[in-house]
């Protein structure tokens, strides 16, 4: 594994305990920390598929990179979704029960997420 994937990893999963800490108490941030835990985790198994290094520096960038590295289809859609819906979390004037259902949303999309990368991503790994 290379020193820039570890470092992403290490990050991937910081943030997934983070959004599942906060699942119950802030469902809007959970759902912002859950995205950003996912994006590094397929950083960096993008970066150790790619045949050179590459750190995005855009969303448009990281699709890119994960199109390159050969992450499936279903993998790239529930990243999108999951963008979508952090998005919606952050800018949208959304009550906490409305945030609860995105985090539903967002915990189903993950779960699809994992599914497609053979168990990958658990919380705090």
């Amino acid at each position: 594994m290379f020193p820039e994937s570890q470092k992403r990893r290490a990050r991937a999963g910081a943030d997934l305990a983070l959004a599942f800490f906060l699942a119950d108490r802030d469902p809007l941030w959970a759902v912002v920390a859950l995205f950003y835990g996912v994006h590094h985790l397929l950083i960096a198994l993008s970066q150790e598929r790619a045949p050179g290094p590459f750190t995005p520096r855009k969303y448009s960038e990281a699709l890119s990179l994960f199109r390159q590295a050969g992450l499936a289809k279903e993998v790239r859609k529930a990243y999108e979704k999951l963008l979508e819906l952090s998005w919606q979390a952050r800018y949208e004037p959304l009550t906490r029960e409305e945030g609860r259902g995105l985090w539903a949303k967002a915990l189903e999309t993950y779960e699809t997420l994992r599914g497609a990368l053979g168990g990958a991503g658990e919380p705090g790994a």
